[in-house]
């Protein structure tokens, strides 16, 4: 990796200097320019045959976990430097990065993976192949981690807008999904918090709340696909 730039012959300690800043930005614009191609190749595994990924998805975060932690741990040294700190580069960087890292590989299994978006589509896929009509089990095993709503049944549309969803995102605390778009805008109209939109909840939804929910966006795509009109009757789905 680039970073073998930083030495203490080259670099030593330092409160600031042109040269040096600029060397920081390279290196800090080289792991920017990284990271899509490593979100592309976990979005390429969760599209593919399904058969062996599990291993290849996992190394995948884990090179994004590493690629992200180089990234902070040079950010927090180039803030440094700039506030005018006597910074030793090398044991600096090394400090952070392995801080980081000894975090990330000692975090348990559903830390690290089955919080993971990618990873969780992915399960989710497979899941679907066999069992299109049923509920996936909560990853880690654990059922009180998910808020189960039994029959109850989920539409399609979202309940802000009452058209199909776009780019569906669903509540972390009640499990209901709505437009992306919508939502966020009655969140940040209302300072940052509101009461879940779905009749009968009253779960207070935050931005960060939020999260993209692939298996809906599927199922959309397919009703889509299926009714030229788009407000043809309601397709109502199975709340997972």
């Amino acid at each position: 990796m680039s970073s073998s730039r930083i030495t203490r012959s080259s670099l030593g300690v330092t409160t600031a200097s042109r040269n040096e800043r600029r060397e920081f930005d390279i290196l800090l614009r080289e792991l920017n320019e990284m990271l899509p191609y490593v979100s592309k190749g976990i979005t390429f595994a969760t599209e593919s045959a399904v058969a062996q990924l599990d291993n290849v998805i996992r190394e995948c975060i884990d090179m994004e976990c590493t690629i992200v932690s180089q990234k902070e741990a040079l950010e927090k040294i180039k803030t440094k430097i700039e506030a005018g700190q006597e910074v030793d580069l090398v044991e600096a960087y090394k400090s952070i990065y392995e801080a980081a890292l000894e975090e990330y590989e000692t975090a348990p299994e559903d830390e690290k993976y089955f919080q993971n978006e990618y990873y969780r589509d992915f399960r989710q896929k497979i899941w679907e192949v066999n069992h299109p009509d049923e509920t996936m089990p909560p990853l880690n095993g654990n059922e009180d981690d998910e808020i189960v709503m039994g029959k109850q049944k989920e539409s399609l549309h979202c309940p802000i807008t009452t058209l199909l969803l776009e780019d569906p995102v669903t509540s972390k605390v009640c499990k209901h999904t709505f437009s992306k778009d919508a939502i966020l805008q009655l969140i940040r109209r209302n300072r940052d918090a509101v009461s879940c939109p779905m009749t009968g909840c009253d779960k207070q939804i935050m931005e960060h709340d939020l999260q993209p929910n692939k298996r809906i966006e599927r199922k959309v795509a397919r009703y889509r696909a299926e009714y030229d009109d788009p407000m043809n009757d309601v397709e109502y789905t199975s709340v997972d």
